[in-house]
């Protein structure tokens, strides 16, 4: 059945009216919806999946009853965080979120790094790019939505306590991934490097701060090239 992210739901409601333009949208010109067909709703906080049942569809309103509840644990239970270095394409980031959705990160983090591209994302553009982790959500039967940061700077400073790995492909002193061991008691946060790489003082940092150094190979890869298989490598190895 096709899942519908609806933050509005509440888990005592039994029934939905439902006037939300976009919505309406998919109801009566993508789905062709009928009365009497069932609909899966989730609202991003409970871990449960609500099937409701259309009992009237008009052109302005959907009115849906609950039929019955399930219990959605497919939700990992730590905080995996991806703090990206700012591609230098739109395109770039509306595929990183949309795969790494399906593989639960919990949170997509933006930032500027000294060898960032230039790149302005206005209101409407990340909008669409809540929309696509919503979509990526609904699709991948998730039950949380991951939250979506875009900013001008950061302090690594703010990091201390977490679990924080950088991946890398120049110094010598850290482990493979596969030997990687990691507390999932704290925030994980991976953090990729932009397009030319960090800098030497953006390293001098992570050093300082003790994250800890992973080496992937060395070869020069794209920054959305391996996340996917090293997100899954994490949430597996739990």
């Amino acid at each position: 059945m096709q899942r519908f992210y609806f933050n509005q739901l509440e888990k005592r409601d039994d029934s939905l009216t439902i006037k939300n333009p976009d919505l309406l949208n998919q109801f009566n010109k993508v789905l062709r919806a009928k009365q009497w067909d069932e609909f899966v709703f989730f609202n991003g906080s409970d871990k449960i999946d609500f099937i409701y049942k259309i009992v009237s569809i008009e052109k302005r309103e959907v009115y849906l009853e609950k039929q019955w509840e399930l219990e959605n644990n497919t939700e990992i239970d730590f905080d995996l965080n991806i703090f990206w270095a700012l591609p230098n394409k739109l395109d770039k980031i509306e595929y990183i979120i949309g795969k790494w959705v399906e593989v639960w990160v919990t949170g997509f983090y933006f930032f500027k790094w000294e060898r960032s591209q230039k790149l302005i994302l206005s209101p409407n553009k990340i909008e669409r790019l809540n929309k696509i982790i919503k979509e990526a959500v609904e699709q991948s039967g998730r039950s949380r939505v991951p939250e979506l940061i875009i900013e001008e700077n950061i302090s690594l400073d703010d990091f201390k306590g977490n679990d924080n790995i950088i991946f890398h492909t120049q110094w010598s002193n850290s482990v493979n991934l596969k030997d990687l061991k990691l507390d999932y008691d704290k925030w994980i946060n991976l953090f990729v490097w932009p397009e030319w790489g960090f800098s030497d003082d953006e390293l001098d940092i992570f050093n300082d701060l003790w994250f800890k150094r992973v080496h992937l190979w060395n070869r020069v890869l794209r920054t959305e090239t391996t996340w996917v298989v090293v997100g899954f490598f994490i949430i597996q190895n739990k």
